[in-house]
């Protein structure tokens, strides 16, 4: 990459976003930026579970444009499952005159993605682990994606092979 890019890695939970968010960030020696734990720091202030969804994605769009004010590439780790949501990407990447890249990943293999869940543990505190019921309502609420995006199964390869596809992706950027 040439120039401060945004980066964002989305997918259902458990689909491997935030593997991919990671290994990217270690090579590019750059912020990873994950709803996650902002949101469960929201709850831990007090505020409503209700009322910090889209709230998160807000907070984590302001640490990014700090970022970006310092001409940093930043990686933002997040579901993205609704338009909205990557709108708000587009937009602060037009504000800063950035490129932004979309790495959607899912998993296509519904036991490997069942177990992924089951085994994982993220220790973010005040935030539980999603079960694997809750991943079906969110994807029943997944909207089709009209950008332009690597898609990566993490199902159909090792998360260093999807890495470097990633990078590759990155590269031509």
């Amino acid at each position: 990459m040439k120039q401060p890019t945004i980066i964002v890695t989305s997918g259902l939970p458990g689909s491997g976003k935030s593997t991919i968010a990671e290994g990217i960030g270690r090579l590019l020696r750059v912020p990873v930026l994950s709803i996650d734990p902002a949101e469960a720091a929201m709850w831990a202030a007090g505020l409503p579970k209700e009322n910090t969804g889209i709230a998160a994605y807000r907070v984590v769009e302001a640490i990014a444009a700090e970022n970006l004010k310092l001409g940093l590439t930043i990686i933002v780790d997040a579901v993205n499952p609704v338009e909205e949501a990557r709108q708000m990407w587009r937009d602060l990447a037009d504000r800063f005159q950035v490129p932004v890249c979309f790495i959607e990943c899912l998993c296509s293999d519904d036991q490997i993605h069942k177990t992924r869940l089951e085994k994982r543990v993220r220790n973010i505190a005040g935030m539980p682990e999603i079960t694997w019921e809750q991943v079906q309502e969110r994807k029943a609420d997944y909207e089709e994606w009209l950008d332009v995006r690597l898609r990566l199964d993490t199902a159909a390869d090792a998360p260093d092979v999807l890495i470097a596809r990633a990078m590759d992706y990155l590269q031509a950027v």
